[in-house]
């Protein structure tokens, strides 16, 4: 008799490669829009210290996986957004991101960007703390954190980058 296993992981995809982290959009988008499609603010943040930046937002929007928290950076034009806003985005984001005050470039919201570890399948307790959002994505002007595990997490941001797509 022969006993096979099969394994199934936890809602993350195994390849992410379907997903871009940066893809130009013609459109400039505002936080008007994503309210239009369901987004919901939590808080608005001050952009002083974000260089570039017009609007920080920290929000809610449910997708097809549930309600998902993002953060989303309001940039005039997709090369300011890329230029300026990646690197920050890859600062705060991943398994490795930084959450202490101390590590930060721009230190607004950093509350909002931490989670205990453990909510999200990771293998810590108590009072640990980890980055919130797994992955960024940057969408034409837009700089969005999105919450989760790496991979699925850039899931999270292309769910809301296909809902403004259909706005066209």
């Amino acid at each position: 008799m022969t006993l096979v296993i099969l394994v199934v992981g936890c809602g993350e995809k195994a390849d992410d490669s379907s997903y871009d982290v940066v893809t130009n959009s013609p459109r400039i988008f505002t936080f008007e829009e994503l309210e239009s499609i369901g987004f919901k603010k939590s808080k608005e943040y001050d952009v002083t210290g974000l260089e570039g930046a017009i609007k920080a937002i920290n929000g809610f929007w449910l997708t097809d996986i549930g309600k998902k928290e993002y953060e989303l950076r309001f940039y005039p034009s997709h090369s300011i957004a890329v230029s300026l806003g990646e690197s920050l985005a890859q600062e705060v984001t991943g398994k490795d991101g930084k959450i202490k005050k101390s590590d930060l470039t721009w230190k607004e919201g950093i509350k909002d960007r931490r989670r205990i570890k453990g909510q999200l399948g990771t293998s810590s307790g108590g009072n640990s703390t980890g980055p919130k959002h797994g992955n960024y994505s940057i969408y034409g002007n837009v700089v969005m954190l999105c919450e989760g595990p790496e991979i699925l997490s850039l899931e999270v941001c292309w769910e809301l980058i296909s809902a403004l797509e259909e706005l066209d």
